[in-house]
């Protein structure tokens, strides 16, 4: 589902990063943010139209204006902006010719390390989201997805926190579960979100172990957007009582949306703050707030 329009995503992405990237350096030097993964980091969300677009909402964008009295001048550098842990790694075959996101980060912190305050990592969800649709969960696809995540992110964590040198905090996030959106389609899909959040847990868990693992600040944004949470029923316009789950992943994601957008599972302007707020507040409880002593809790997004 994250799939994204993974062709557009990727080249969007790599525009982002090299404007943002062109951006820092052609000011005086400063402290850098480099934010790899996904399309929600490229803060990507659909236009009126429904097409996908990165913007300045993303979770990246907002953690670091948080950081910026802590860290004045900082900027931030994105790499990726869709896909997979392979395509991550290797590229993507309708990007053959490119160098993959992964590399690209290497060679930027490798050339900025003095510079370079904080690493971000959000990848995965791609993996496995790719197997869920309104009509079923293809479970041998999600069985190997895991795989993938298990065997990818510990390479990833590994090559990014060699190409960032060890003062540099890195941070790994693990986010929603958007197929919650789906318990408004009727009977099937009440089913569908039941097994779904089962899924996008074991999702987040193999994830979190993996930053744990690998020497990265976990954060888990499973839990503010209420992805296990089928109790209490809570109101939704329009809908009368669903699920706590439901509501809040219609509220900060774009999946409920009606026509011309229709399902798109990036989060909105709200979801992107919730997912800075996780990332500051596991960065601040680890002691690893950049710019900041561990005892300075601050203000967060």
């Amino acid at each position: 589902m994250r799939r994204r329009l993974l062709a557009l995503t990727l080249l969007l992405g790599a525009l982002l990063a090299a404007a943002a990237g062109a951006q820092a350096l052609n000011r005086d030097p400063g402290p850098l943010y480099v934010a790899i993964g996904d399309s929600l980091s490229a803060g990507v969300q659909p236009d009126g139209r429904g097409h996908n677009r990165p913007t300045r909402e993303g979770y990246p964008d907002q953690l670091a204006r948080a950081l910026r009295p802590r860290l004045p001048g900082l900027a931030v550098v994105h790499f990726g902006g869709g896909g997979t842990t392979n395509t991550l790694i290797e590229g993507s075959a309708d990007q053959a010719a490119d160098t993959p996101a992964l590399v690209q980060a290497e060679r930027y912190l490798r050339a900025h390390r003095g510079r370079v305050k904080l690493v971000s990592l959000n990848i995965g969800d791609n993996d496995v989201g790719a197997c869920v649709s309104a009509r079923k969960i293809d479970e041998r696809c999600v069985t190997g997805g895991l795989a993938h995540v298990r065997r990818n992110v510990p390479i990833i964590l590994r090559r990014l926190r060699a190409a960032a040198g060890g003062r540099a905090p890195l941070v790994g996030l693990a986010d929603y579960d958007q197929f919650w959106a789906f318990w408004l389609r009727g009977s099937s899909g009440r089913a569908l979100a039941r097994r779904s959040s089962d899924v996008i847990s074991e999702l987040n868990a193999t994830l979190l172990d993996a930053y744990r693992k690998g020497g990265a600040v976990a954060a888990d944004a499973g839990p503010r957007f209420a992805i296990r949470a089928e109790r209490p029923l809570v109101p939704l316009r329009g809908h009368g009582q669903v699920p706590r789950a439901v509501a809040r992943v219609c509220g900060l994601t774009w999946a409920c949306s009606r026509p011309p957008i229709g399902f798109n599972d990036h989060a909105n302007g709200r979801g992107y703050r919730v997912l800075s707020a996780t990332m500051y507040d596991a960065l601040r409880a680890a002691g690893a707030l950049p710019g900041a002593r561990a005892a300075d809790g601050g203000a967060g997004p």
